[in-house]
Order: C-alpha cells, then structure tokens, then sequence
C-alpha cells in the first residue's frame, strides 16, 4: 500500500509493482509515478516509525515486531503501524511515551558528536531514517555526511 496516499489522502491505496522503491532495506509500491516521485523526493516524510515496526512493543516489551496497516494510526503526520488493536489503543492514550522511541541520540547530531565531539540539537526538517531510526542534523551539510557514511555516524 502507497505510504504517500496515507499521509495526504488519510487512505489506504494498492501500490503497483511497477512503482516502486527500495528504501531503508523495505520495498514500498505506489499507484503510480506522482506517488513515487513524492515518495522519493522526500522519504523520510512517508516512511512509517520505526520502519512499521511497532513503538509501543519496543518500549513495553524490549522488542521490535512488525506493525500491519490494519492496526495504524497518523500521529502528527507520521504513520505508526501496530500489530493489534491492544497496541493500538495503548499509543492512542499516551502518543508522547512511545511516538519518539525511534529517535536517534535523542536528537542530537551524530555526525557533529563523532566529528566534533559536541553535542548538537538536530532539527526535524534535516532528517534521514537508517535502519529503523530517525537522525536529525542541524543542517543539510551534516544530513548529507551522514548520507554518504551512514555506518561511521550510526548509533550503535
């Protein structure tokens, strides 16, 4: 299902093969090229927490397991996937708790603690998912470091 539908039409909508990416090591199809072109312009926007891996499973029990489109829900334009309606109903009654667990650092820049040895707030808008986790930056030019050598940068 198209992740660019979800966020802007608030629906489910099959993807198509023929439209599709690879993103973060997942494979997501689009209805057609509009989709994908959005999608790639700026995947960080579209791809669920926790790379559809359920938060508040990670947070109550140690461990990821992969969320369904049937247990989702949006949260402040992100998408977050559950395995059941248990999950589901737990996030909705304390979105704080468990809608950040996939923040990197907390924050803060990797490339800027590995590179400079400081700690440095990122911001939203500089955002890249690996592996699962979102890295803020404070700029495009750390953004783009981390692009190119993500594995130097990643949290270990």
């Amino acid at each position: 299902y198209c992740p660019v539908c979800v966020i802007h039409m608030k629906k489910w909508v099959q993807g198509d093969p023929r439209f599709s990416v690879s993103q973060d090591g997942k494979t997501y199809l689009f209805p057609g090229e509009e989709q994908r072109r959005s999608f790639l312009n700026n995947p960080d926007k579209y791809t669920p927490a926790l790379g559809g891996d359920c938060t508040v499973c990670l947070v109550e029990m140690g461990k990821t397991m992969p969320g369904s489109i049937q247990f989702a829900t949006l949260h402040e334009g992100r998408l977050f996937l559950f395995p059941s309606v248990e999950q589901k109903q737990m996030f909705a009654k304390n979105p704080a708790k468990y809608a950040d667990v996939d923040l990197a650092a907390e924050g803060k820049c990797t490339v800027c603690r590995i590179d400079m040895q400081q700690d440095v707030q990122g911001k939203p808008e500089f955002t890249v998912v690996h592996k699962g986790l979102r890295y803020w930056f404070p700029a495009a030019e750390q953004q783009q470091k981390f692009v190119n050598n993500p594995e130097k940068y990643e949290v270990q």
